[in-house]
């Protein structure tokens, strides 16, 4: 891939990231309603998430401007999302309403599919 396309690519991948967190930090009632309604509302807990989904939009555009950064920094991106997905799947039935669990699943899911396959070409691209 070249230079450019993976610029654009980690700005893509930023960008989900990045919102979410500014949601959730700026409103984690409206976010607990909407995506994150898995029982009783914690809004310490949106905050945590905001964070830590605000540190890997960060990772991701830091990467676009150290790509020595951008295999490590996918690597870790796939370890979270992928953890937060598996958190999605145990917890699918708890949503409400019911279709939010699976909806967001499946999308943990393709996400992390999807990061895993950037750090595998990002890792083949290094050598």
């Amino acid at each position: 891939m070249s230079p450019r396309t993976w610029r654009l690519v980690l700005a893509a991948a930023a960008l989900p990231f990045l919102v979410l967190a500014g949601w959730a930090a700026a409103d984690a009632s409206s976010f607990a309603d909407v995506v994150a309604d898995f029982g009783a509302e914690n809004d310490h807990l949106v905050h945590d998430f905001a964070a830590s989904s605000a540190t890997f939009g960060i990772a991701l555009l830091v990467a676009i401007a150290a790509p020595s950064w951008r295999t490590p920094i996918l690597a870790l991106a796939v370890l979270w999302n992928g953890l937060h997905a598996i958190s999605h799947v145990v917890d699918v039935g708890e949503a409400d309403p019911g279709i939010v669990g699976p909806i967001e699943a499946v999308a943990l899911l393709a996400t992390t599919v999807l990061l895993g396959w950037l750090a595998w070409l990002s890792a083949q691209e290094a050598r």
